[in-house]
Parts: structure tokens; sequence; C-alpha cells
């Protein structure tokens, strides 16, 4: 668990958010049911969101540290990836599939594991590879074009441990 976790200033408000990730070396990786999966070398996006109490600091405070008895699907790849950086939106609607569906229109994009984090919805998955990830201002212009009435995405830099 990141000891500094207040120092990240998340808010316990209800939203929609993404953690980057890296991966240095590919590697044969279990994610819970799914089965086993090579992950190649570069940049995971997982898209969630945060309702319940607690709101994106309880869930974020989960993912910015490697659960010791993974729950998610997510909690599975923590262990091997490097998290880098969190963008999240405060937002009373839930824009979880839509961001999902935002990342699944990008060049570049593509499905690493099937209905990873996506089990409990349509969403063919919520987590999404890429070489070289978008920016966090191509997103927000991408998300103020789609809905403009929503709040501004923040970034929040994961400090390396």
């Amino acid at each position: 668990m990141n000891d500094n976790f207040e120092h990240l200033l998340i808010p316990p408000a209800q939203g929609t958010y993404t953690l980057i990730l890296a991966l240095e070396a590919s590697q044969v990786i279990q994610i819970a049911r799914l089965g086993f999966y090579r992950f190649a070398a570069g940049y995971y996006i997982y898209v969630g969101s945060a309702r319940g109490p607690g709101g994106l600091a309880g869930r974020l405070r989960h993912h910015v540290g490697t659960a010791a008895r993974p729950h998610w699907h997510i909690d599975y790849l923590r262990h091997k990836t490097v998290l880098q950086s969190i963008w999240f939106a405060q937002t009373d609607i839930n824009r979880e599939h839509d961001w999902a569906r935002l990342f699944m229109a990008l060049p570049g994009v593509s499905l690493p594991v099937k209905k990873f984090g996506a089990s409990d919805c349509s969403c063919p998955a919520h987590l999404f590879y890429f070489e070289h990830p978008p920016t966090p201002s191509f997103f927000q212009d991408y998300l103020a074009r789609e809905f403009p009435d929503d709040r501004r995405l923040k970034v929040v830099l994961i400090p390396p441990v």
C-alpha cells in the first residue's frame, strides 16, 4: 500500500477512472478464472468506476497498492505492472462503459484479454493495450466532444516507489 496516498488528493466522490500501467517485459500472467495470458511489454489502460462508499479515494487507494488477496481481475495484473498515473473525473453518471467504448475506438488499441474487468457487463473488456498510450490531454479532448457537460479529467502522477 502506498503510504503517501493522501498526498495524491483524490476525492471521496463518485466517478470514473483509468489506471495507466506499464509492463516492462512480456510475460504470462494468470488472471483469476479467466486463465493464463501472455501480456506484451507496453502500456495497459484499465477503466473502472467508483460508486460505493469512499468513492474514488476508496477505490483508488486499493489500486495504488497491490492486493495481498486479489479480488478483481485488475488486482492480478497490478502485481506485475507499474502504476504510472491515474486519470479520473468526478461524476454522478457512471461513465465506465462510455470510457471503455472510447478507448476501444482509438488507433493502436488492442484487447489483451476478452471480458477483463467486464464480466458483469456487455463491454468486450475494460483493459486496453497500447504500445504508446494516448496522452491525458488527447483523451480529455475526446471526452469533451462526447460529454461536454461532464467535469474535466484530472491526472494524478504516481511517484516511483
